[in-house]
């Protein structure tokens, strides 16, 4: 490319899993058209040890003994979860669910004299999921029925189990030895703290640690035992949701501790995880790093290499070894990655507000760009961000922001975002070009907006407003019409897109507060150029609302280019055109940009 900087694409190595003993971990990679599993230690190459084609690897886990995997697999365009064994011995797959169009889940594992594997099987004719004990040969050991209501989740042991039940406005969760099954009702929850609540494993005895944001704004780590299971509070932040646990390697209770806090993202609960923490810190020497993994002898953990970019290495959690880097961008191997950094400011109307800045080379001011995630309902991270390092690298100052509406920081920061958009919402990313984590640092009069799908409606309406004039935007998979987009999701989007819309707004009731925050509408508004891209097969947004959107635009007499990539959906999933988007949206940031006063 012209401009000479790196664009990573996918990554090279994803969803990296430490085996139950000893350095070896597995870890997930693209081959011959599919994602496959690859198994190495950490100072020998990964090999390849599956043939997935044409299945969909959605997950996996390790098996007790380190002998074998249970892989997660789904076929295109079929609904149905399918459980499989994969021997690493003989290098077979054996198929764990049974029935040729039930759909199953991962429930745990047994030891013991017959090893097993618990899963939760739901047949077509079901509407719940019955748990069944498995061998690794796909032979059933027992099974058994929900209390009740069909469960729509199990977590089980060899002894013990808990079943999730959910409808009618609540979840309520389902605690049973397995040997002589006897259910009693543990917790019971409003339905919308069940969506963010679930049960993570057994302890020692019968106690359960578990995710749950009920009587609570944030999702937090909590213990319950018997008699009364009431939940104990063992980890939580007023701010921040806990998003993932690591208990201890010999699985007596949760040690470690990962939430949203941009700043601290893990925490320790003991002496040895906090010993771990600090061996991770000499090892990443100033860089950003996590803990992945843990078991008696090794750590797993990702660490930022200031050359390389992100990478995994293990770590001997009893001398000095560290293995050499297995870097999850190739593409990245030789080249310095950008330095990000986390932000967190008061929005105008006080609410604080977290996000990350991307530093290009060279002193500042620099030009900056907003990249805007996507969803509303997601957010970003403090990992690398191929888009903040394409951004960064080719000399711009990308910011990423955690508007309301962003999922991680607690429900009442999720529902301020309720009918907001181009609201509140927008205020916060006006408010972080502001704030005195960038003074200094960003030029207010050189500054653009990007984004995909919620992400690219919101630059577009940035492009509407005074406060900061922008000099460009450029959009992916965008809304254009409120009323329309929300329309279709009340009638096509089943429950979740019915939810969906009720955060928006309703296209009858709020017509005129949607036809004001709709870019179709406010074309005569825009201030900047416009780039546009979208997928004709797009099933979710619609190519028309971009044509819509380029028509206006250019009845207005305003800069507009649109591109549509004939074979992509909402989401891009080819390469080729990943890459175009990518480079492309480049060129036209520094183009209009460098044209900024």
């Amino acid at each position: 490319m012209a401009t000479g900087y790196v664009v990573p694409e996918r990554p090279d190595w994803t969803r990296p899993r430490l085996a139950p003993a000893g350095d070896r971990f597995a870890a997930v990679r693209w081959q011959d058209g599919a994602a496959n599993v690859w198994i190495g230690t950490g100072n020998s190459p990964m090999q390849l040890v599956s043939d997935l084609q044409p299945w969909r690897l959605r997950g996996y886990h390790w098996g007790a003994g380190g002998d074998g995997l249970v892989l997660v697999l789904q076929l295109p365009g079929a609904e149905p979860h399918v459980l499989a064994w994969l021997d690493l011995s003989a290098r077979t797959l054996t198929r764990l669910t049974p029935g040729l169009d039930a759909d199953s889940q991962y429930a745990g594992q047994s030891g013991g004299r017959k090893p097993g594997i618990l899963i939760g099987v739901r047949h077509p004719v079901t509407t719940g999921f019955r748990l069944q004990a498995v061998t690794p040969g796909g032979a059933v050991l027992a099974e058994w029925d929900s209390p009740g209501r069909p469960a729509s989740r199990w977590l089980a042991s060899a002894t013990q189990a808990v079943a999730v039940q959910s409808g009618n406005g609540r979840c309520e969760w389902w605690y049973g030895p397995l040997a002589r099954p006897s259910w009693s009702r543990i917790l019971t929850m409003p339905e919308q703290d069940g969506e963010l609540s679930d049960p993570l494993a057994f302890g020692a005895g019968p106690t359960l640690y578990a995710l749950s944001s009920a009587g609570r704004d944030t999702t937090a780590l909590v213990a319950m035992s018997p008699p009364d299971w009431t939940p104990r509070v063992l980890s939580a932040d007023d701010r921040f949701d806990v998003i993932s646990v690591l208990m201890s390697p010999d699985g007596t209770g949760p040690d470690l501790v990962t939430t949203t806090d941009p700043v601290n993202p893990q925490t320790a609960l003991t002496g040895e995880a906090a010993a771990d923490l600090s061996r991770l810190k000499q090892v990443a020497d100033g860089a950003a790093a996590a803990i992945i993994g843990r078991n008696e002898t090794h750590c797993l953990a990702e660490v930022s290499i200031p050359v390389g970019g992100p990478a995994f290495v293990t770590i001997s959690r009893s001398s000095a070894a560290v293995s050499r880097p297995l870097a999850r961008f190739t593409s990245l191997a030789r080249i310095r990655t950008q330095r990000r950094e986390p932000i967190c400011y008061r929005a105008r109307d006080g609410k604080q507000i977290t996000g990350f800045v991307t530093r290009p080379s060279g002193p500042p001011p620099w030009p900056a760009v907003l990249v805007i995630h996507d969803g509303p309902w997601a957010r970003d991270g403090g990992q690398l961000d191929p888009w903040a390092q394409s951004v960064a690298g080719a000399g711009l100052c990308c910011l990423q922001v955690n508007y309301r509406g962003s999922r991680g920081f607690g429900k009442a920061f999720r529902d301020a975002g309720d009918g907001q958009w181009s609201l509140a919402m927008q205020d916060d990313l006006i408010d972080a070009l502001r704030s005195a984590d960038l003074a200094g640092l960003v030029d207010l009069n050189r500054v653009a907006a990007i984004g995909y799908g919620y992400g690219g409606y919101a630059a577009l309406m940035l492009a509407t407003q005074a406060e900061i004039p922008l000099a460009g935007v450029a959009a992916a998979s965008a809304p254009a019409d409120l009323a329309g987009y929300v329309g279709a999701l009340m009638s096509f989007g089943g429950p979740a897109g019915r939810n969906e819309a009720a955060r928006i707004g309703d296209p009858i009731a709020d017509a005129g507060r949607l036809a004001a925050a709709s870019p179709v509408t406010r074309a005569a508004d825009f201030r900047a150029p416009v780039l546009l891209f979208h997928g004709r097969q797009d099933a979710r947004v619609p190519v028309s609302q971009a044509t819509a959107l380029a028509g206006a635009l250019h009845a207005a007499g305003l800069d507009c280019e649109l591109t549509v990539y004939e074979d992509e959906g909402h989401r891009y999933v080819r390469p080729q055109n990943i890459a175009s988007m990518r480079s492309r949206t480049i060129e036209f940031l520094l183009r209009v940009l460098s044209r900024a006063p």
